[in-house]
């Protein structure tokens, strides 16, 4: 099986009934939530390469963030102003009525993060608003001085509720 950036191109996955993409917004805030309790642990002493291949060193928190800022970036407007969440739509892009409603895809193309499938994902990929507060309001030292409760219980920095 070859990697493939957005769209299935065969039928194994169910054709246009399943999750085919490998940008999946509950799959990378899973693995962030694992990264900032991984880091609560081990701290700043153990680093990983990332992105892997540069040659540049973070802890599980700078990671942790890498991703998130990704995701978010996805939603953001570049220096043209155009959003990577609506890849080619110029309808999204440019027409000033709709160009600041922002849609939340179910998945996202690998390459280019256009979001693709259905568009109505508040569920799972409105928790990109979740990191756009988490890293707003919590950094490395508060999350080592606090341990999880800084970021995942209610009423502490991070304010997300623990399950």
């Amino acid at each position: 099986m070859d990697y493939l950036p957005a769209e299935s191109n065969t039928g194994m996955f169910g054709g246009n009934s399943n999750w085919r993409g490998p940008v999946w917004m509950p799959v990378n805030i899973m693995l962030i939530r694992a990264l900032l309790n991984f880091y609560a642990y081990y701290g700043d002493t153990f680093t990983i390469e990332c992105p892997t291949g540069s040659g540049r060193m973070m802890n599980l928190f700078e990671v942790a963030q890498e991703i998130s800022d990704r995701l978010t970036g996805a939603f953001l407007r570049d220096a043209q102003g155009r959003r990577a969440v609506y890849g080619g739509t110029e309808k999204f892009q440019t027409d000033p009525h709709w160009r600041d409603h922002i849609l939340f895809y179910e998945y996202f193309h690998g390459d280019n993060g256009a979001g693709l499938g259905a568009s109505h994902q508040t569920g799972w990929t409105g928790l990109v608003a979740k990191l756009i507060q988490l890293f707003g309001v919590l950094d490395a030292k508060q999350l080592l001085e606090g341990g999880k409760a800084a970021a995942f219980v209610r009423g502490t920095p991070g304010g997300a509720v623990r399950k």
